[in-house]
């Protein structure tokens, strides 16, 4: 501190982006998202953007220019780091007026304000931003205070909304779904800039440390960064949290089963066809959460056609549960087709029961998986509805055969296994459902001493109804493989 500001390349780089493109008179650029690990000076630079809003070539009369974060700490760090550059340049000094009790600067000569702001801090409607800069979105625990400001700006001539964070290791969070849509190119007024490493680089690998760390040996430390990583080399449990925080990769703190990489790899558009030889897998939730039925093909690669329920009544309240107050996700992902609706507050068994009488008049189904949770209500709704079924084993028996699959490690790890080697050789083929995705993000195993592994659904973070469907049916498909005779061609020719 006390030294001249001097922009490194990669924030010159950004600050060109943003500001130099021109409609006319009117600055191009209205929402510029810069992704990269930590400690690599954004709380400086969002500090310099924020003056140069309020007293430089920026500044308009009567601005609102807001820092927000997600808890005061955050917010007062951000408010602090201004104040000190006010403070240690005279002419700033002269300009602005600190009101530190309230986080506050207001320009003299504008009458513009700068408020640092935090998601713990009341209502923010109300305001009508000309600048917002959101401080390390990734860790907002919801979209409340981003949605508010989002919808702030009003009638702002050139209203500017940055965000400066790692990323989240949820795809389907807000910060992931910002930097999805910049790096797509669809929207010139959006610049997103991302320094990450690649997702499945080596963590010693010190090319990948320079892509997510820009100011590597600047003002990021090259040893404590060298340090962070050796730890996470010899401790495993510490290399999720290392990859997110320091190499900027979009993975969980808790080591996912399957890598984000290594699932979307396997995403692609191979449906099924009418007729075909498949294998069910019925995952039942409890009455008022999530349904997963997996539908996958015979043959080799295995194509899967998911399908997933919830109760109509739980999808706002549900929504706010599992993804943040103000989440409507549930309800967005039914109006885009990736999720069925059962009506009322509970999950209907007799939807379920024929939607699976229908897929056995659609397809050939050699089987379906099921977890026994529950399954007693589906077994009436099918004898309700005449759909013909006996338990795997049962001699002459006839209609849809069912394969109860247990939960614990002597079923699912095989199933797990089997999951695992389809997902990496390729032999797996999903649509993309975003469900299905979040599902797989956060499925978590627990292993025993033998080396099984299971599904635990109480350290996974949220829902993982699909990631044990599509594990016990790719685990039935397994076994059945197995347990095939080989063909006696001598008896075949004679």
């Amino acid at each position: 501190m006390g030294k001249p500001f001097e922009l490194q390349p990669f924030q010159k780089l950004f600050i060109r982006a943003t500001y130099e493109p021109h409609l006319g008179l009117r600055r191009a650029v209205r929402r510029a998202i810069l992704s990269m690990a930590r400690k690599n000076g954004k709380t400086a630079l969002i500090a310099a953007i924020v003056l140069a809003h309020l007293v430089g070539p920026e500044a308009v009369v009567h601005g609102e220019i807001y820092s927000a974060a997600n808890d005061r700490d955050q917010a007062a760090i951000v408010y602090k780091f201004a104040r000190q550059m006010v403070e240690l340049e005279p002419e700033l000094a002269k300009e602005i007026e600190l009101v530190p009790s309230t986080k506050t600067m207001v320009a003299r000569r504008t009458a513009s304000v700068y408020r640092a702001i935090s998601a713990e801090a009341g209502t923010k409607h109300g305001y009508l931003p000309s600048l917002v800069i959101y401080d390390e979105l990734a860790q907002a625990k919801n979209r409340d205070l981003y949605d508010v400001l989002d919808t702030s700006f009003g009638a702002r001539d050139e209203p500017l909304f940055i965000v400066i964070s790692t990323q989240s290791n949820d795809p389907e969070h807000i910060m992931s779904k910002l930097i999805d849509d910049g790096l797509s190119g669809v929207d010139p007024a959006i610049v997103c800039h991302l320094y990450a490493a690649a997702e499945d680089c080596e963590l010693a690998d010190e090319k990948q440390w320079h892509k997510a760390n820009p100011a590597l040996g600047k003002f990021r430390d090259y040893e404590d960064l060298a340090t962070a990583i050796r730890k996470a080399i010899r401790m495993p449990a510490e290399e999720p949290k290392v990859r997110n925080l320091f190499l900027n990769q979009r993975v969980s703190s808790i080591a996912s089963l399957i890598s984000r990489a290594e699932w979307m790899a396997c995403a692609g558009d191979a449906p099924l066809a009418q007729g075909e030889e498949v294998y069910l897998a019925l995952d039942l939730s409890s009455t008022v959460d999530l349904t997963a039925l997996m539908i996958g093909s015979v043959d080799d690669p295995c194509r899967i056609e998911p399908h997933f329920w919830k109760p109509r009544d739980h999808l706002t309240e549900h929504s706010s549960r599992d993804f943040g107050s103000g989440s409507h996700r549930y309800r967005e992902w039914a109006e885009a087709g990736h999720l069925k609706i059962s009506p009322g507050k509970s999950i209907n068994p007799e939807v379920i029961a024929l939607f699976i009488a229908e897929m056995t008049q659609r397809y050939k189904v050699k089987g379906m998986a099921y977890d026994r949770w529950r399954i007693n209500d589906i077994l009436r709704e099918f004898d309700r509805i005449g759909l013909q079924a006996y338990e795997d084993g049962e001699k002459g028996g006839d209609g849809l055969r069912l394969v109860p699959w247990g939960q614990g490690f002597k079923d699912m790890g095989p199933a797990i296994d089997a999951l695992e080697l389809a997902i990496i050789e390729r032999k797996l083929i999903h649509p993309g459902n975003p469900v299905l995705n979040w599902n797989m993000a956060n499925a978590v195993a627990t292993t025993d001493p033998a080396g099984n592994r299971k599904l635990d659904k109480d350290k996974a973070r949220f829902r993982i109804d699909g990631a044990v469907s599509i594990a016990m049916l790719l685990g039935l498909r397994a076994r059945d493989r197995g347990n095939e005779k080989p063909i006696d061609i001598a008896a075949l020719i004679g």
